[in-house]
């Protein structure tokens, strides 16, 4: 029975593809390719499957995700979801896999980053990737944030086409 992830292993940069397969050992293992700017993360599925996935992470190549590194530490905006093979869907932050299909919560985030995301929040409801923004951090974190808020009856979420849309009380 295949094993699934919990965490992101962050094993460096490379400067080719082909190079990528010599760190990938175990589910979740993970390098960036990198010749000039961020290219792709590649990494062994965290679900288990053995497949490897290719993350496009340069805007000029098309549609692409986008890497947070602190040091040994990961995060990619926005969640992967494999629409073939293993058709896995998680979120990685701070080199945690959340998985989506188990309805996992984001890990909540301290006080005063609370505090820093309610203050940028204003009546009218505003996407959470716009004040991620603002702040110049992890959309992860400020949507944790803003649905810790939420349940303390702070701020509201929109719906339907606004769901992700948050605002003051």
């Amino acid at each position: 029975m295949k094993r699934r992830a919990q965490t992101l292993a962050f094993r460096g940069p490379v400067e080719h593809r082909h190079e990528a397969d010599g760190h990938l050992r175990a589910p979740g293992d993970a390098v960036v390719v990198r010749r000039g700017v961020d290219r792709s993360l590649t990494m062994l599925c965290p679900d288990g499957c053995g497949e490897t996935l290719t993350i496009n992470l340069d805007r000029r190549a098309g549609p692409a995700w986008r890497l947070y590194v602190d040091g040994e530490v990961v995060s990619v905006y926005p969640s992967v979801w494999r629409n073939t093979g293993c058709g896995s869907h998680f979120i990685v932050w701070k080199s945690h896999i959340y998985w989506c299909d188990l309805g996992e919560e984001l890990q909540s985030m301290d006080e005063e980053f609370v505090a820093q995301v309610l203050s940028s929040l204003r009546p009218t409801l505003q996407p959470y990737l716009h004040v991620a923004a603002e702040l110049d951090v992890v959309p992860w974190a400020v949507l944790s944030a803003c649905h810790r808020l939420q349940r303390q009856g702070l701020v509201r979420e929109g719906s339907a086409n606004q769901r992700g849309w948050f605002g003051t009380v």
